[in-house]
């Protein structure tokens, strides 16, 4: 049996794995972080903006570092 060409016709040879646990350890930090740091952030900030701060920044805040980790480790790991 032959490997199925690619559109371009081109040969390609797989890469290492990527470490997927890494990106699901990191989304469990990301949740329990949340959940320590939000009533810092709510005792921090009064108001409107304590809140959306707690409640829609921080996390997002969070999540982009996560995805931010993660673009690096996997650049790190890239073979070419």
């Amino acid at each position: 049996m032959t490997d199925a060409p690619t559109i371009v016709h081109r040969s390609e040879s797989s890469g290492r794995r990527y470490p997927l646990f890494l990106e699901r350890i990191l989304l469990v930090l990301v949740i329990a972080g949340t959940w320590v740091l939000h009533p810092m952030v709510l005792d921090a900030l009064d108001g409107v903006v304590g809140a959306v701060a707690a409640w829609c920044g921080l996390p997002l805040l969070l999540l982009m570092c996560a995805e931010l980790t993660g673009r690096v480790l996997q650049s790190v790991r890239n073979d070419a």
